[in-house]
Order: C-alpha cells, then sequence, then structure tokens
C-alpha cells in the first residue's frame, strides 16, 4: 500500500518538493541562521530604530517606544519598562555626530549582509559580499521610506476598515516589502517573477506572526519584566526576534525551492569577469 501510495505521480511530485525543500533547510543551516538574525535585529537594527524613530518618526510622531507599546497593546507598567529602554534623550536630533550616524549604518549594513547570505544560500548565488553595500543601502533606505509612511497609516487603516479588511492590506503591504528585500538584496540577480513564492510566504507567515504577538507578547512582555525588570523586555523581545528568523529563513528556503524550477540567475559580476578572462 505504502509502495502504491508512493508511486502515485502527485504524491511523488510532493514527497520530492518536500525532500528539496528540507535539503535546501540543511543548506541554509536553518537554526543558526534564524538565531543569528535574530541577535542582529536586536544589536544592529533596534539602535537605528530608536534614532531614526526619534529623528524621521511617523506622521503621528511616534519613537520605536510607543510604537512597541502600541504594537502589543502593554498595560501601564510594562510601557513604562519599555520606554525606559527605548525611548531616547530629548536632544538626540542633535547629539548625533556624523561618526555615530556611520557607525549605526555600518552595524545596520551587518544584518543586511547576513539576510543577504541567506538569500544567496538559497538561491545558490555566489556571495557579493562588500560588492552588494550599495544594495544593502538602497534596502535600508527604501525599509525606513516604507516604514515611516506605513507606520503612521497603521492607525488610521485600521480605525476606517474592518478587521479582515486591516489584514489583507497588511498582506498586501508585506508582500510589497517582502518581493522588493531579496530582489535587491541579491542585486538583483534573480527575476522579481521568480520571487513570487518568497515574497507570498514571507508575507503569510509575518503577518500571522504578527498577529499571534498581539495575544502571546503582552503575556511575554509583562511576565519578563515582573522577573528581570527593564532587561526583560529585551529578553522577550529576543525570543520573538528569534521566532521571527526561523519564518524569514523557512520561506527563504521554501520560496526558493518553488521559484527556481524555471529561472536561470543572471551570472554575478565575478562571473562574468571571468567568463571574460576566460575567452
Amino acid at each position: 500500500m505504502r509502495e502504491r501510495l508512493l508511486a502515485h505521480p502527485r504524491v511523488g511530485a510532493v514527497t520530492a518538493l518536500v525532500r528539496r525543500c528540507l535539503q535546501r533547510l540543511v543548506e541554509l543551516e536553518f537554526v543558526d541562521r534564524a538565531v543569528a538574525l535574530a541577535s542582529l535585529t536586536f544589536t544592529a537594527l533596534i539602535p537605528l530604530g530608536v534614532v531614526v524613530g526619534s529623528a524621521v518618526p511617523g506622521i503621528h510622531r511616534k519613537d520605536f517606544a510607543d510604537s512597541i507599546v502600541e504594537r502589543f497593546d502593554l498595560d501601564e507598567r510594562t510601557a513604562k519598562l519599555v520606554e525606559q529602554a527605548f525611548s531616547p534623550p530629548d536632544g538626540v536630533q542633535s547629539s548625533l555626530s556624523v561618526l555615530g550616524v556611520f557607525l549605526l549604518v555600518v552595524s545596520a549594513l551587518s544584518f543586511t549582509r547576513a539576510l543577504q547570505r541567506v538569500y544567496e544560500t538559497a538561491w545558490r548565488l555566489p556571495r557579493l559580499g562588500v560588492r552588494a553595500t550599495p544594495s544593502g543601502l538602497v534596502w535600508l533606505a527604501g525599509v525606513i521610506a516604507f516604514l515611516s509612511i506605513f507606520g503612521g497609516l497603521r492607525s488610521a487603516v485600521v480605525d476606517l476598515s474592518r478587521p479582515v479588511a486591516s489584514v489583507l492590506v497588511a498582506l498586501a503591504c508585506a508582500g510589497v516589502v517582502w518581493m522588493f528585500t531579496p530582489w535587491m538584496l541579491l542585486s538583483r540577480r534573480v527575476a522579481w517573477r521568480a520571487l513570487v513564492p518568497t515574497a507570498a510566504l514571507t508575507a503569510v507567515g509575518m503577518t500571522g506572526l504578527s498577529i499571534a504577538g498581539i495575544v502571546y507578547m503582552p503575556r511575554s512582555i509583562s511576565s519578563s519584566a515582573a522577573s528581570y525588570g527593564t532587561i526583560g523586555v529585551a529578553i522577550a523581545l529576543v525570543s520573538w526576534f528569534v521566532a521571527a528568523g526561523f519564518v524569514l529563513v523557512g520561506c527563504a528556503a521554501v520560496g526558493a525551492v518553488l521559484g527556481d524550477r524555471d529561472v536561470t540567475p543572471a551570472p554575478d559580476a565575478a562571473g562574468r569577469d571571468a567568463a571574460a578572462s576566460g575567452t
């Protein structure tokens, strides 16, 4: 019976697809990559988010701490701990130096390089290394601009639409972000049509995680804060970032398997140079 079932064309195709996805996850070092992304999010992107949230806030002038409080609907006591941990001083705009901004950007680029390596490994592309820095900078600027605009409009969208419509809007916006992200970080070496599965899977996964976070995170942050104080807020956020890392890496692997069946990636600059020297 088992052999007959496996011999069925559809079952065989699904089995082969699952095997390829698992193989790609192993190649990606799934767990290690997810944890690395989580740690870099906390050490590299949060400082940038704190500064950007103060210097270039959204339409409603919310800083990074306010965004966390509103996002997870935290109680007053926990909200104060979050504000103590992440609210910047009043003079942050005037105290920023050129060197400080440079270090923040360099730190944030460490995250973009890590995410870039995830997509390069998922698509089995050669690594560009420092040559991909311009793409990382464009991605950072694009995401900051998008979050600054959408973050300010999010409350208005929720107020003016029903919950189902709000989820659909969030899915559509997430789809745009997660289509742009691998396309840019891969330096446009993969056609955007091939990235549709990655964008769709990541948008659904991250939106689902966000909805689950509305239920889980207030309790987690409150519990950790009650046990450990301000550092408990960081512990709860890191656990959330690890879950997001699993979603990102898993969707990158499966999306690449689904998308690379009929795509031929363009050779990178090093490949073109090697081919030219060979001729």
